[in-house]
């Protein structure tokens, strides 16, 4: 089951990859990074988050992998 935040998680990520392409997960590292620095960890958890989603939506799909 999908949590509120989850869903905001994969929206985000849908964002980034229709905004940045290929680059959508490289940007999303950069900003954990940052926020990491700032010592943001709520931010850099949140980006983490949007940057797994962007790991599932851009990846690879067997040809016989059924549809969620």
């Amino acid at each position: 089951m999908l949590h509120l935040h989850d869903i905001e998680a994969l929206r985000g990520a849908l964002a980034m990859v229709q905004h940045y392409g290929p680059h959508a997960l490289k940007r999303a590292l950069a900003q954990i990074d940052e926020l990491r620095s700032a010592g943001d960890v709520i931010g850099a958890t949140t980006w983490a988050l949007i940057a797994d989603n962007i790991i599932e939506l851009i990846r690879e799909r067997r040809h016989d992998e059924p549809l969620n």
